[in-house]
């Protein structure tokens, strides 16, 4: 079966192509497994890779092992590299070309409820995009 296709698929995208081969040379047990529509769920490993002049951010999801990725920038890095490295459980959303669409890093907190501020409002999340 050729590389590039998938059970009469589209063929790949080249990025995504380029991405599978800088995981194999640096993670060569990570099995790559092709999600036409997508994917999601909490993230077992990830890695960042320079190509290009480009940096990526390259997950290996939990339970599936499926592959996902997303090009960052340098001001990405600066601010959520530490978040993600340090982050105990990160979940993720990615499409059918597995690129990360959307992330969470889920933090273990504890909740009590006793000491809750009272009148406060509830904090919304935001989801930055550099």
């Amino acid at each position: 079966m050729d590389d590039q296709m998938h059970q009469g698929h589209e063929p790949e995208d080249e990025l995504l192509v380029e991405i599978k081969g800088c995981v194999k040379q640096c993670k060569p047990k990570w099995v790559f497994c092709h999600c036409p529509q997508g994917g999601q769920g909490l993230i077992e490993d990830s890695i960042f890779v320079v190509r290009r002049h480009k940096i990526f951010w390259v997950v290996q999801l939990c339970k599936t092992g499926a592959i996902a990725f997303k090009e960052v920038s340098p001001q990405f890095m600066d601010i959520f590299s530490e978040i993600i490295v340090g982050s105990p459980r990160i979940f993720v959303e990615f499409d059918r070309c597995h690129r990360i669409t959307e992330w969470i890093t889920l933090q273990d907190k504890e909740c009590c409820p006793d000491k809750v501020p009272h009148n406060k409002p509830p904090v919304n999340f935001y989801q930055a995009d550099f």
